[in-house]
């Protein structure tokens, strides 16, 4: 796939939304909820095929909170419903510096669901796993073209490779993140207690 600029990837997924929720592409900016448009369960499902296929990205499953919990365990990130400081420290990490006012005070896990049903947040992912989806061929140099399934294709030697799910690099940043920052500091704290 040939590179894209960020306004070329917005403008692609504003097409993509436009279309599942038939309403003009100018009603989706930035700052939009998908809901807001008027997004249920099934049209996110089509939005998400959509953009899977227009990108040629394998989107995860889950958010990166829930691949975090999975990686840290119960009451770490979040207890009663609310994101503990550890919790807020992860997506602080993973999201950039201006939506750090989103973390401030209490928050929800439901509060939380609703970012990632952002305009922005949607296109700060596709952002991300497209850098994943290979425009030449590792071999050969040659163009890569979309193939069966989450595969692509050299359309000069006929190489193949299978994308990188989205959630494959969800896990894999998490575990990165528990083990460079979170286990440090985790250490300090039982030895800081264990001092006591």
């Amino acid at each position: 796939m040939p590179e894209m600029t960020d306004l070329e990837i917005f403008d692609r997924f504003a097409q993509i939304v436009a279309r599942s929720l038939r309403i003009d592409a100018a009603q989706v900016i930035p700052d939009t909820h998908l809901t807001d448009l008027g997004a249920e369960s099934l049209d996110l499902i089509e939005i998400s095929m959509e953009t899977e296929s227009q990108f040629h990205i394998f989107l995860p499953d889950k958010s990166i909170l829930e691949t975090a919990v999975e990686v840290f365990g119960p009451d770490v990130l979040e207890k009663a419903g609310y994101l503990t400081d550890e919790g807020k420290r992860l997506l602080l990490r993973r999201m950039p510096e201006a939506d750090a006012q989103s973390f401030e005070g209490a928050v929800s896990v439901k509060d939380l669901q609703q970012y990632f049903l952002k305009v922005n947040t949607w296109v700060r992912m596709i952002q991300g796993l497209v850098r994943y989806s290979p425009a030449e061929c590792a071999a050969c140099g040659g163009p890569m073209a979309a193939s069966m399934g989450f595969r692509m294709k050299c359309t000069s030697c006929g190489a193949e490779i299978t994308l990188r799910s989205g959630e494959e690099l969800n896990r894999e940043w998490v575990r990165e993140y528990y083990e460079r920052e979170y286990l440090p500091r985790a250490g300090d704290a039982v030895s800081i207690n264990v001092a006591r």
